[in-house]
């Protein structure tokens, strides 16, 4: 059983958010109990009760870390000058979503939250910061981006935000159910994108 090493309220927190990741991908949500989760931590459930009340919040906590990673990407990135092109910003991206999505990280329990947010409203408000977060960072890019004139001058930065804040849930599932993804395809996905919009209808025919 894992033992407890750590005093600081941060430092004990995480400790018991790592351990209910290992539990919810081992058993599942539903298969893990808040007992579970304090002998992963190797914890009195009393302590791990002090922190989180229920699963939800458990999984809501896990869902603060995935923002917090998304937040200081784009914060990164925005602080750049110039800031890098576009394919390089996705390929970078979609490293950093790749590296959260392996193994033990949080984003392989992102599509859980995301389905717990259809029915739990405190769920969906978890959910959507990291959404919001990303369309507005990959707006803002895009609107440099329209400027140092590597996107269309006609481009609409909002409706290429949008489509390009879908990159979060795609890279999660499909690294997670096929695991045969990786940061170069994105790149290469989004220059060859680019470069149709820009040679116009009809180029290559």
């Amino acid at each position: 059983m894992p033992t407890a090493s750590t005093e600081h309220p941060v430092d004990r927190r995480q400790q018991i958010l790592d351990a209910a990741q290992r539990c919810f991908m081992r058993n599942g949500l539903h298969g893990t109990s808040m007992a579970d989760v304090a002998r992963e931590a190797g914890l009195p459930e009393p302590d791990v009760d002090r922190y989180f009340t229920d699963r939800d919040d458990l999984v809501r906590g896990i869902a603060e870390n995935i923002l917090e990673l998304v937040t200081d990407f784009f914060e990164g990135v925005l602080k750049e000058e110039p800031i890098p092109p576009l394919g390089e910003v996705v390929e970078r991206f979609a490293d950093t979503v790749i590296a959260i999505s392996d193994a033990d990280g949080p984003g392989r329990l992102a599509p859980i939250y995301w389905a717990s947010a259809l029915y739990n409203e405190q769920m969906a408000d978890r959910a959507r910061a990291p959404i919001h977060r990303g369309r507005a960072g990959w707006t803002e890019i895009v609107e440099r981006e329209r400027a140092a004139g590597r996107v269309p001058a006609g481009a609409d930065p909002g409706a290429v935000g949008s489509l390009l804040v879908c990159l979060l849930p795609g890279i999660v599932l499909q690294r997670v159910l096929f695991g045969d993804v990786d940061p170069e395809t994105f790149r290469r996905g989004v220059r060859d994108l680019l470069r149709s919009v820009a040679e116009g209808p009809g180029a290559g025919a």
